[in-house]
């Protein structure tokens, strides 16, 4: 079936769809295309003169039938579902889904139907009352904005829109950063839980540690264990050295007079304590430091050389005042640097250098070098002459 052309609507039928397509700029636009002269005329004039244009078949009327059949093409599917007589209903409703206003009206009247003057009286009234409500609606905002032309509140509205979903972009990546922030919390709140059960786990074993350690002695205790230690690694050399004297006197008594003839004295002399023939003459000898295990033997080897033993620890509990006593009662003192503390060497130190008193520090605790250094001192000083 054929369907009507704009010439055969009636003059307010096509007022009314092209002053609703049409506004002022694309009826300037419409004006140049069609090729009419626009020059000193008005919006309201060249919508008049389209009007009129199209109350006969000519070729303006023919273009302008075109151009809006080609701009409402795209709705025709959809206004289908609507029966004809019942479009007008959508445009009094406000109810046309996503379809223009005047694409309802272009096939509200677009269609032959024998009702159709009818049809097309209905639509005037109800897009007359609209075109009310819209007069009253502009006046109002025009009022309300003083600033504005009613015409951008909508692009300011489509504006407002976009820069919402902008917002609401940015929300939602903020929301779910938030989300992000809160597991991170969660997680750092669990290690923290963790790191303070471990911290308290150490706190009960450090505890478990000192109370140890005062039941052993405190602090003193570790400087006594590392003390003890190097007792034992010069109990060790010094049983070492004994044991390789023994095996030579050993292999010395098992030997044949033809042997015994043919040993060098100077080498076999070594073999005999560096002491023998040494008389230190009642010399006063001071011993600072050492393995105290050992001081009895100390004691020993300068008493069989004939001198006074005196005998220090090398912890200084009272200062340098013992130590400075020590020395000013002594006539040579002996200071071994292996295992002795630092002040009690630096005591014996200053207080030699003050009384110019000579010091010998020996880098062994063991009782051979004091035997050894007994003999060097006894030999560059002769007490027996």
């Amino acid at each position: 079936m054929s369907e009507r052309r704009i010439w055969e609507f009636k003059n307010q039928t096509v007022c009314t769809i092209l002053g609703l397509t049409f506004d002022e700029k694309e009826l300037g636009a419409i004006f140049k295309k069609l090729k009419l002269s626009q020059d000193g005329i008005t919006a309201y004039e060249m919508h008049g003169i389209l009007v009129q244009a199209c109350g006969t078949q000519n070729k303006t009327s023919r273009q302008l039938d075109k151009i809006l059949k080609d701009r409402f093409e795209e709705y025709r599917e959809e206004v289908k579902r609507i029966p004809q007589k019942e479009i007008y209903r959508y445009i009094e409703d406000g109810n046309g889904m996503d379809i223009p206003l005047p694409a309802l009206v272009w096939f509200a009247v677009r269609g032959h139907h024998e009702d159709i003057d009818e049809i097309e009286a209905m639509v005037f009234a109800v897009t007359h009352i609209c075109g009310h409500r819209a007069l009253r609606l502009y006046d109002a905002l025009k009022r309300a904005l003083p600033d504005s032309r009613p015409e951008y509140v909508m692009k300011e509205l489509n504006e407002a829109l976009r820069s919402n979903e902008k917002l609401q972009t940015k929300c939602n990546r903020l929301e779910w950063k938030r989300e992000q922030f809160k597991s991170e919390i969660e997680s750092i709140k669990e290690d923290r839980s963790r790191i303070n059960t471990v911290m308290e786990e150490q706190k009960q074993l450090n505890r478990q540690l000192t109370s140890d350690l005062k039941r052993l002695g405190g602090e003193s205790a570790l400087g006594q264990i590392e003390d003890l230690k190097k007792e034992i690694d010069l109990l060790t050399e010094e049983v070492t050295i004994l044991t390789d004297e023994l095996l030579k006197r050993g292999r010395t008594y098992n030997m044949t007079p033809s042997e015994l003839v043919g040993i060098d004295p100077v080498s076999e002399s070594d073999i005999e304590d560096n002491g023998n023939g040494v008389d230190l003459n009642g010399m006063r000898v001071a011993y600072v430091g050492g393995v105290e295990s050992l001081m009895p033997h100390y004691r020993d080897a300068v008493e069989s050389l004939g001198g006074t033993f005196c005998y220090h620890c090398g912890r200084c509990i009272q200062g340098r005042k013992e130590i400075e006593n020590l020395v000013d009662g002594t006539d040579i003192i002996f200071c071994p640097v292996d295992i002795n503390s630092h002040n009690a060497c630096s005591y014996v130190k200053k207080a030699c250098k003050m009384r110019n008193k000579k010091c010998h520090f020996l880098r062994s605790s063991s009782i051979s070098m004091l035997i050894r250094e007994l003999g060097n001192h006894a030999e560059k000083y002769d007490y027996t002459s």
